[in-house]
This record gives structure tokens, C-alpha cells and sequence, in this order.
């Protein structure tokens, strides 16, 4: 079991697991994430309306 908790103190991820001893505090990696500048074309003639 563990869960994922954002530290604001230190800006980033951590996943928490329990142990034996106490709980282990595993730091998450973030990379770039690869849609950040991703552009979608809006056809404007092509509008749909859900409901």
C-alpha cells in the first residue's frame, strides 16, 4: 500500500510506502511532459454540440 502526495515546501512528488520501521518517503522523477506546447486545430465549420 502507499499513496502519492505533492510537498510544497520542496516543489515535488513523493510516494509514501509503509515499512516495517516507519514509512519510506520515495521521491517521484517528473520528466517534460512531451504535450506541453501541443496545438489542436479548431475547424469552425465543424462545430458539434453535445449535450
Amino acid at each position: 500500500m502507499f499513496f502519492v502526495n505533492f510537498v510544497p515546501e520542496e516543489g515535488r512528488w513523493y510516494c509514501f510506502a509503509p515499512t516495517a520501521t516507519g514509512v519510506q518517503r520515495i521521491p517521484v522523477s517528473m520528466d517534460a511532459s512531451p504535450f506541453e506546447a501541443f496545438t489542436v486545430a479548431v475547424d469552425e465549420q465543424a462545430k458539434e454540440v453535445v449535450n
